[in-house]
């Protein structure tokens, strides 16, 4: 079978979380937990960046024992089946496909807002932020994961500097400071509303493959990249706390702004504007490398036309899954322009999708490790995802059927090839 080139480094790697983890939610999460539960809002980054930790040690041991350009799926398929992996295969080509075109919108939707232009601006923008991310794709690990390297430290500087000089320079006397540690409970409400915000890790398992050194590598990006989102979250929760008012109507459409305007001006939400497109931009980079290596993946094994695998002898780029990628996008977007798929419709699938990929995740990693300590770990955070799955409702719809057309595909296949070979 063809591989693809082992020329990811472990900087490239960790920007490329970074951009895939920090993107819309960081924009509007934190004013919404804030006016929900007032100066206890920190204490929930805390409690999720600690609950999301047993699953960072799953992604990390499955991607470094079990590289797969098929992420997920790979991991699935060495644990159980090929039918299996199939089936999350499908699943996770439906999640892409849905949130992949929620970022590009969200984009667009701040581009708009930023120029003061109306839905064809947002839709323009739209797709040329998927364009300007299938253009670095289409390039190679090397320019991608540059690319990725350099945004993601600028956009993280570019928001910690903007977090501390609120910090340092803004009113406290309109924030409602921090609540005693004996009012944790106050924090329920939101936890599971801010898990969304450190969901995107399991993306960087798509990119195992093309690791120099997974077994060593993988783990460090992983665990570097977690440090540096949750204290980039913890500052940005504290500044947004500390100096804006739990009543002010920016919290829950964008705290950031508000934040800002509170020591430069108005016309700092302009800038933050731009900053969003930026952010979201490079977060759609992140996004559309791990969907194009997914569908490379599912062609190599035979789920989708074997033709979306094909690779380029010189660079070993699988250019053809990328543009492909990219085109379904760009439909999906224009559907979206059309009044067909919402954006919460986008969103809400989307989330729904990964969630159930995280628990194949670590279903696939309590039948791949022995060790008490590693069941415990993966027993525990089952308990976890299913408990958030259980607020699916008809959702599970939408993954279930997933899965079974996935299953079913690959049965067809099988099919098609014993009869081939009959014959």
């Amino acid at each position: 079978m063809a591989g693809l080139a082992k020329t990811l480094t472990v900087g490239q790697a960790i920007g490329l979380a970074i951009t895939t983890v920090v993107g819309s939610g960081l924009l509007v999460l934190p004013g919404i937990a804030y006016q929900q539960v007032g100066g206890a809002a920190v204490y929930a980054w805390l409690l999720n960046a600690l609950l999301v930790v047993p699953l960072l040690v799953i992604f990390a041991y499955l991607g470094a024992n079990f590289p797969s350009a098929g992420g997920v799926a790979g991991f699935v398929q060495a644990a159980f089946s090929r039918p299996i992996a199939a089936a999350t295969e499908a699943l996770l080509l439906g999640t892409f496909l849905m949130g992949g075109p929620a970022i590009a919108v969200t984009g667009g939707n701040y581009f708009a807002a930023a120029v003061g232009g109306g839905r064809l601006s947002m839709l323009f923008a739209s797709l040329a932020i998927i364009s300007f991310a299938g253009y670095v794709n289409y390039q190679g690990v090397k320019i991608s994961g540059r690319v990725q390297q350099f945004l993601a430290f600028s956009l993280v500087g570019l928001l910690a500097t903007a977090a501390i000089a609120t910090l340092v320079f803004g009113n406290r006397n309109v924030g409602t400071g921090i609540v005693p540690l004996s009012q944790l409970s106050a924090t329920f409400p939101v936890l599971a509303t801010l898990f969304f915000a450190f969901t995107g890790f399991e993306m960087l398992s798509f990119t195992s493959e093309e690791y120099r050194n997974p077994k060593r590598d993988f783990p460090v990006a992983v665990g570097v990249s977690f440090i540096i989102v949750v204290v980039l979250y913890i500052a940005i929760a504290l500044a947004v706390q500390l100096t804006l008012s739990p009543n002010d109507t920016s919290l829950t459409t964008a705290p950031i702004v508000a934040m800002l305007t509170s020591i430069f001006g108005k016309t700092s939400g302009q800038v933050v504007g731009l900053i969003g497109v930026a952010m979201i931009a490079t977060n759609l980079i992140g996004g559309s490398w791990a969907s194009s290596r997914l569908v490379f993946a599912s062609a190599r094994e035979g789920l989708l036309p074997q033709w979306l695998s094909q690779i380029e002898p010189r660079s070993q780029i699988p250019r053809v899954a990328v543009a492909w990628t990219m085109f379904a996008f760009a439909i999906a977007t224009i559907l979206n322009f059309l009044g067909i798929l919402p954006l919460s419709l986008l969103f809400g699938l989307a989330g729904q999708g990964f969630f159930a990929v995280n628990a194949l995740s670590v279903i696939a990693y309590l039948k791949l490790t022995r060790k008490w300590w590693q069941r415990l770990v993966g027993g525990f955070t089952l308990i976890l995802v299913i408990a958030i799955m259980g607020t699916f409702n008809w959702g599970l719809v939408f993954v279930l059927g997933l899965m079974l057309l996935g299953f079913m595909g690959n049965k067809v296949r099988q099919n098609s090839v014993v009869s081939s070979r009959a014959k």
